[in-house]
């Protein structure tokens, strides 16, 4: 997301895609990443992205090294989006 409406609130940036997430009208929430991925299907695409050659195997080993010590914050995803629901963020 590199722009938004006139209206639209940028609650996240970075550096590489611009705008991370932002809000618009107080009724929509717009999230650049992917909040609904599990470890499960992070690892699958790292495989097919490995199956493909687009990355190379020891990189898709390294990754799935990393993800083991880590679970995706599905809490924290929940907490985010019920403020923002109550009007709250």
């Amino acid at each position: 997301i590199w722009e938004l409406p006139p209206q639209a609130k940028v609650l996240a940036r970075s550096k590489r895609t611009g705008v991370e997430m932002f809000s618009y009208a107080n009724h929509i929430l717009g999230i650049q990443g992917h909040p609904e991925y599990t470890k499960g299907i992070l690892l699958h695409l790292v495989d097919r992205l490995s199956a493909k050659d687009i990355i190379k195997v020891p990189v898709a080993e390294e990754i799935k090294k990393k993800m083991d010590a880590v679970e995706p914050d599905k809490e924290a995803w929940g907490k985010l989006c019920r403020s923002f629901l109550k009007g709250r963020l």
